[in-house]
Formats: structure tokens, C-alpha cells, sequence
């Protein structure tokens, strides 16, 4: 039976759709719930203080289950794209790891990294441009490689951890990977498997922001935003703070971050 590829794409693609939603309901939400059924004003000392709490920790424990949910999704997505491409590479399906190694995404990396080495290329493309953008956007430097990160953090005990944690308490050696990190590697197979170049995040951030700047020109006629893009890349100009005296591009920037979806283009603006 030959690999269905717009199966295993939809259910990557329903999986990001997931992962980048809003949640319904927030932990906020809850703990808004949870304070109205308690009537605390109602409560004699006593009472209030043991109510509160136990709002305080159901409310922290919904925000955990959130986090739980969203790392078996990202772990499942990764660990079905990466199977798909060694099926469609010609490995065959008994060769592809099952039980529980089949959970050990850097297992599965390094079968595709030697049975499909085009495809690892793309993936490890990926992954260092997002490492480059976090480590751009954030405080934290995160020197490392696709081979050791999924080797730390791709454990089969991540995905096991997330299903079961609320039952069997936690294993602190067992943490998944940054969200943007899966994010990224499921776009990426998602390309992977309908043929095409996957586009890392840089280029998809360069894309937004060129179109932006050129849609907010109008707010100066007289500066010429087209030359102004046309100049070569414009994310690290605006990154350099370009942006701020000229209200093209501090309003292209400001529609980026409000009307994107996409969390890194979301956060980038």
C-alpha cells in the first residue's frame, strides 16, 4: 500500500492549525469560572482563604494541561511527518521504527538524514533559521544543531510525559521543544511532503514586511517606499530601528504584529 500524503499532510496541517489557534478557553477564563461558583464573599475567613487557593491551583493546573496538550500534538505532527518521508523515501513501512522507539524523534531524524538526505537538509535549513530568530528576538542564545536538539528534547519520554503527567507526576528530564521550534519543523514537513521548498521563517517574516511597508505608503506620498524596499532585504533594516522615524515603516511594522496568525511573525512585529 503506497503512502497517502494528502492524509498524512492533513493531519500535520490540522495539527499546526491547532497549535497556532487561541484557545476557547483561557486559564484566565477559568479562574474567572472558578472564583464565581466559589462565592467568596460569602465565606467566612477560613473558608475564603482554602476556596482561594484551590482556584489559584486548578487555575495553574489548566495552564499546565494546556502546555501537556500542546506538546503531544507538536510531538505526534513531527514524529508522523518525519515516518511519511522515510515510507516515501522507499524505506519500508516494517523498517520504520514502531512501539515505543517509533516516539524518538532524533531516531527518526537521523533514519531520514540517511535515507533521505534532501529532506534533512531542508529540515536542518529550517531549524537554524529559527534558532537565528530566537536567538534575535529573545534574551537567550541557543547554541546548538537539529541532530542534538532532537536528541535532547525529542525523547520518547516528552510524548509519554504529556499524556500522562496528570497521572503519574512529572519527569523533569523529560521537556519538549520550544513551541516556535515544533512550529516550524511541522511547516517545514508539511512542504516536505507536497514537494515544495519550505520557507523558513525569515523569509516568510521578509515577504510580510515588504508587503506591508508598500500597502502603508500611502500615509507618505512622498517618500518613495517602493525604492526604499527595493533596496535589498528590509527585515534586518527595519530590526536596526529604521523604522521608528518614518511612519511607513513603524505602521508596517505595527500591522504585521496585528494582523498576523503566524506567532513568529506575530512576535517578530
Amino acid at each position: 500500500m503506497s503512502l497517502n500524503k494528502h492524509d498524512v499532510w492533513a493531519d500535520l496541517v490540522y495539527a499546526l492549525d491547532q497549535l497556532e489557534r487561541p484557545p476557547e478557553i483561557r486559564p484566565h477564563d477559568i479562574h474567572s469560572r472558578l472564583t464565581d461558583a466559589a462565592d467568596l464573599d460569602a465565606q467566612p475567613d477560613e473558608e475564603f482563604h482554602k476556596r482561594l487557593l484551590q482556584i489559584g491551583l486548578l487555575s495553574g493546573s489548566y495552564s499546565k494541561a494546556m502546555g501537556r496538550a500542546k506538546t503531544k500534538i507538536a510531538h505526534e505532527a513531527v514524529e508522523k511527518g518525519l515516518k511519511a518521508l522515510l515510507i516515501d523515501s522507499g524505506l519500508p513501512r516494517k523498517q520504520v521504527r514502531r512501539g515505543r522507539e517509533g516516539h524518538e524523534l532524533h531516531l527518526l531524524l537521523a533514519d531520514v538524514q540517511q535515507h533521505s538526505p534532501t529532506a534533512f537538509n531542508e529540515l536542518e535549513r529550517c531549524f537554524n533559521g529559527t534558532i537565528q530568530y530566537l536567538e534575535r528576538v529573545t534574551s537567550l542564545q541557543h547554541n546548538t544543531n537539529i541532530v542534538d536538539y532532537f536528541q535532547e528534547h525529542g525523547k520518547a519520554k516528552v510524548f509519554e510525559v504529556s499524556r500522562y503527567e496528570s497521572l503519574e507526576g512529572r519527569d523533569n528530564d523529560a521537556w519538549g521543544m520550544i513551541g516556535l521550534v515544533y512550529l516550524e519543523v511541522i511547516r517545514a514537513l508539511i512542504s516536505l511532503l507536497l514537494g515544495q521548498t519550505s520557507r523558513d521563517v525569515d523569509s516568510r517574516i521578509e515577504e510580510k514586511a515588504r508587503k506591508a511597508i508598500l500597502a502603508a505608503s500611502k500615509l507618505d506620498p512622498a517618500w518613495d517606499a517602493a525604492e526604499w524596499v527595493n533596496r535589498g532585504p528590509v527585515r534586518p533594516r527595519l530590526e536596526d530601528g529604521e523604522c521608528l522615524n518614518n511612519k511607513v515603516l513603524y505602521a508596517a511594522v505595527r500591522r504585521c504584529e496585528r494582523d498576523s496568525r503566524r506567532n513568529a511573525i506575530h512576535y517578530w512585529g
